[in-house]
């Protein structure tokens, strides 16, 4: 199966390297086996590994040295990483965290923990891979470049703490007192739902029983909505239940910290989660970017003609779905040329950026519009009825205040053409055919005006 994952094990016990790798080939993962650090370090940049179990305690290079590698290398960074160990010292998970390691798990390893961990981290490493790759919208590619740069931007990172237990409230404050964080403090479970909604936050302190839903149930919904899924979430909780643990895991809980907290254990969880929401915040917005980019016209905002091409078979679809009619604008600037050879194309750039502003400002938000080529724009009416359809090509046209003449003193104008569907045709091709047509009579009968499409479907 190809697009099973591949997990790469390290450690310099055989025995440990073989019950990791039967323990996680049950659920299907290919796994490999490295006996050193410096094994594993020669054999990531081949494997390309999408998840890596490390053991820190090895000869010659430590676990932590590893991580720390590949973190530095680009080609490497992403790749999650859980620490093993036999060692039961804060100060190692502590210095783990700070070397860039997901997540930590102690000796012996519980098989749900592990599994549930694996699970968790490979979900979040397919998300990355996905905006990182090349997409497509109706043919249309989409590339971009990684900005760089982990660390939030414009101001402090933002923790939420969701506590109803005063004294511990407080003392979580007195941890962090002094520590670069806006902080704002709730307690109750529906009153943290609302604010991750509504407010931009950046790791949220989750205790676990609160006095309405329980921690577990807020998790679930905030990793279950896209606006709010990339919020880290760092359970609290006073029981070290496995259960509970494994359970909030499977949610979609970052980390959890056992009741009584542990001042530098604390500071260095939120560290490292405040790096991981603004390395996913970063990877957003660069795909953002580039979708955005892809699919608008950059001269006037509009979207371009593959989207548009794209955006009519979908309400074409639909329509037909859900028996509406829609309508198709096609827009042409008369005498364009005239006033660009003589105006200079700087004035002609800027008389097409405004008519897309005017354009934009006459139809509805569900109506797109789109620059179509050179000076021509087309306009999708999803759910309208023709006279309806008409009303919105007049106001255009009543909209539209003339430059001032070209050299030749011939005037700029508009003339548009109008096609409904299922009236006028009854797939998106001839319907755009027909619209075309319609603007083609516009322009015979003297420019200036609208026209809508009157001949039968089989005539285009």
């Amino acid at each position: 199966m190809t697009d099973t994952h591949k997990i790469l094990i390290v450690d310099d016990e055989p025995m440990n390297v073989k019950l990791f790798k039967a323990q996680l080939a049950k659920e299907g993962y290919d796994t490999y086996g490295a006996s050193s650090g410096e094994e594993a370090l020669t054999l990531v940049p081949h494997l390309n590994p999408d998840l890596i179990l490390l053991d820190i305690m090895m000869p010659g290079i430590d676990g932590y040295e590893v991580v720390r590698r590949l973190k530095r290398d680009e080609n490497c960074q992403d790749i999650p990483i859980i620490l093993i160990t036999a060692l039961d010292g804060l100060s190692d998970k502590v210095v783990g965290l700070e070397a860039g390691a997901d997540e930590f798990l102690n000796k012996p390893v519980n098989t749900a923990e592990l599994k549930a961990r694996v699970k968790s981290l490979l979900r979040l490493k397919q998300m990355q891979d996905q905006l990182k790759r090349q997409k497509s919208v109706g043919g249309i590619e989409v590339f971009w470049e990684p900005s760089g740069g982990l660390e939030p931007q414009l101001g402090l990172p933002q923790v939420l703490l969701v506590e109803d237990d005063e004294k511990d409230s407080r003392l979580i404050q007195s941890y962090l007192r002094g520590e670069p964080y806006g902080l704002k403090l709730i307690a109750s479970g529906v009153e943290a739902i609302s604010w991750a909604r509504q407010e931009k936050i950046d790791v949220i302190l989750l205790d676990i029983l609160l006095p309405d839903i329980d921690g577990l149930e807020v998790c679930r919904y905030l990793k279950e909505h896209e606006e709010t899924r990339n919020i880290q979430i760092l359970m609290i909780t006073a029981v070290p239940d496995l259960e509970v643990k494994v359970r909030g895991i499977e949610l979609g809980a970052d980390d959890y910290l056992i009741k009584p907290i542990n001042i530098h254990e604390l500071r260095v969880c939120l560290k490292s989660l405040i790096r991981k929401k603004a390395y996913l915040d970063n990877l957003q917005a660069n795909y953002t970017r580039a979708m955005h980019s892809a699919i608008t016209d950059r001269l006037t905002g509009l979207f371009n003609q593959a989207f548009f091409l794209y955006f009519l078979e979908k309400e074409v679809q639909r329509a037909i779905r859900e028996e509406n009619s829609l309508t198709v604008i096609m827009i042409d600037v008369d005498h364009f040329k005239d006033y660009n050879d003589s105006k200079g194309h700087l004035a002609g750039d800027e008389f097409l950026q405004n008519l897309g502003r005017l354009i934009r400002q006459n139809i509805r938000e569900i109506d797109l519009a789109a620059r179509y080529g050179g000076d021509e724009f087309a306009v999708i009416l999803p759910n309208i009825q023709p006279e309806q359809a008409q009303a919105v090509a007049e106001r255009i046209m009543n909209s539209f205040v003339p430059p001032l003449s070209g050299d030749s003193g011939k005037r700029i104008t508009l003339s548009l053409g109008l096609a409904t569907f299922p009236r006028d045709s009854l797939d998106s091709r001839q319907l755009l055919q027909c619209a075309d047509q319609a603007l083609y009579e516009a322009k015979r009968m003297g420019k200036n005006r609208t026209h809508t499409f009157t001949e039968r479907p089989a005539v285009c």
